[in-house]
């Protein structure tokens, strides 16, 4: 009778351990792995999502011509990340954009990362990283970061954004093809 108790406890630990993983499992089937054109592992994305249902994309990037362009992740037609493509002639000074005060690229609590390899500040809602790129639309090419739904003080996603950034950042870069 106890080793029956027992193999029935057992079965029952591990049955609940699958149910849990294929529950996590099928959230993360939910987030798409590739975000505005870029190809991102969806355990990566997950955490600075409050909310994987209704996702969708709005995409106005256009690798081959170089132009200033923005590609939302909405869920529930409610933006939950924002992107800001930029080409540009010269290098941008991250930290005035981070400090701006409109909504294009405005980053709260705005740090330079070590160790990236590229020039990269992170924030409590949001990153912006910065590439030498020589594409048709210029010589620098700059992505803005956002999760709009972030409250400016909440200290507690900056880890995620970072991880996010040092992922997704370098894989953009490999799409654009730069001289």
């Amino acid at each position: 009778m106890n080793t029956f108790l027992r193999r029935g406890s057992v079965g029952l630990v591990v049955s609940s351990l699958l149910a849990v993983s294929a529950c996590d499992r099928s959230a993360d089937r939910a987030i798409p792995d590739v975000i505005c054109g870029t190809r991102i592992d969806p355990g990566v994305t997950r955490p600075l999502l409050t909310t994987t249902a209704g996702l969708s994309e709005y995409d106005r990037v256009d690798r081959s011509a170089a132009v200033t362009a923005p590609c939302l992740v909405l869920a529930q037609d409610l933006v939950a990340m924002r992107f800001r493509f930029s080409w540009d002639a010269d290098a941008a000074d991250l930290m005035y954009l981070a400090q701006d005060t409109g909504k294009v690229s405005r980053v709260s609590a705005p740090r330079y990362l070590t160790g990236a390899p590229y020039k990269t500040l992170v924030g409590t809602d949001g990153a912006i990283s910065q590439a030498a790129c020589k594409t048709k639309g210029g010589k620098y090419f700059t992505l803005t970061f956002q999760l709009p739904q972030v409250k400016l003080t909440d200290q507690s996603h900056r880890t995620d954004i970072e991880k996010f950034m040092r992922a997704y950042f370098p894989a953009t870069v490999k799409t654009l093809g730069c001289a």
